[in-house]
């Protein structure tokens, strides 16, 4: 699942994460992009993680949400609706 950030302290938060570490993730293929993940809590229910793609030009205010479950069905999610994301 797509997710924008677009609270400025959030912004922060992921863009001091994103100068982290993390779990890297090396795809045997060159030809697809690697990428860091980090554990998450999605709105308090539903473990999963942050991913951020090791691409040029990928937006700032962008990150990838993954589960073990279909986000969207799980908590309800619309396009727009605002999430909230702890790192674990």
């Amino acid at each position: 699942m797509n997710l924008e950030i677009v609270d400025p302290a959030s912004f922060q938060t992921f863009k001091d994460l994103k100068a982290t570490p993390g779990i890297e993730i090396t795809p045997e293929d060159p030809s697809f992009c690697s990428a860091r993940c980090y554990p998450v809590l999605i709105n308090g229910q539903l473990k999963g993680a942050i991913v951020f793609p090791v691409v040029k030009g990928y937006p700032k205010n962008k990150t990838e949400l993954i589960a073990s479950q279909n986000i969207k069905k799980a908590l309800s999610v619309k396009v727009e609706d605002y999430l909230e994301v702890e790192i674990l």
